[in-house]
């Protein structure tokens, strides 16, 4: 199947269902005040895009999940290296990270709130907190994964350990951590909007609040399917993105 024809199939698909739900909940057969209306639905974000407020809350929404991301990246990088770097570190931290990984880390804002307060700050403190053990394991395994026969000839060569860092390990973890990353932003995505409900006044988060609060399902649905469109937009840009950080992979095989 061409691309062509897989896309079309994929928006038929689409718009089969739509239709479906509309014709079922116009029709009774499905309770429209329980599971919404696509026409409703549509007409909602009309609303939001006439008086601008769906670019002010999910401006919000992208910004606290990119500030979290930058901050998870960053520690995740730093505590990654140090892991990897050591087959012993490996060890010693295994229990601990598989810990974290369990842990229901989406559930834990109300504790950044106490702290920081219902900021973005705290919010962004959230969405870090949910995704850097996952970009920690990531980068661990990809320094772990180095060559060690290339490590020890460029320090044989007189490379300073800066130097292996950026030319060996680092092209190697940067790898994996382009690998992981449709996970992590998707992580990344849910984690603001969980911690937009409780005490925001902006974003997607938000305005799903203000759809339970009203008992009005289809602007819970608008806030929903604006969420997975920028998730979805997201998601093909770190695709088209990872061909560039697979010659990092090679790079770093080469080297």
């Amino acid at each position: 199947m061409s691309r062509v024809w897989l896309v079309i199939s994929q928006v038929l698909f689409v718009v089969a269902i739509l239709v479906g739900w509309e014709l079922a909940a116009s029709t009774g057969v499905l309770n429209s005040f329980l599971v919404g209306q696509p026409s409703k639905i549509a007409q909602q974000l009309g609303l939001w895009i006439a008086d601008g407020s769906i670019w002010f809350n999910t401006g919000a929404t992208v910004f606290t999940t990119f500030l979290g991301y930058v901050a998870a990246l960053v520690v995740g990088v730093i505590i990654g290296s140090f892991i990897g770097s050591s087959a012993m570190m490996e060890k010693i931290a295994a229990p601990f990270l598989s810990f974290w990984q369990g842990f229901p880390r989406l559930v834990f804002y109300p504790f950044f709130a106490v702290m920081l307060g219902y900021s973005i700050a705290s919010r962004a403190v959230h969405v870090a907190f949910v995704i850097v053990f996952v970009i920690i394991v990531a980068t661990a395994t990809g320094v772990a994964s180095a060559d060690r026969d290339v490590r020890q000839h460029a320090r044989i060569l007189g490379a300073s350990p800066t130097r292996i860092f950026v030319d060996v390990d680092l092209p190697s973890a940067t790898a994996w951590i382009a690998a992981s990353a449709r996970v992590t932003f998707g992580l990344a995505i849910q984690a603001a909007i969980v911690a937009e409900f409780t005490g925001a006044q902006n974003g997607l988060g938000y305005l799903m609040v203000l759809g339970q609060n009203s008992f009005n399902v289809n602007v819970i649905w608008a806030a929903t399917s604006i969420a997975v469109f920028v998730a979805f937009a997201i998601d093909m840009l770190i695709v088209r993105s990872q061909r560039y950080f697979d010659r990092w992979a090679v790079r770093a095989d080469s080297a």
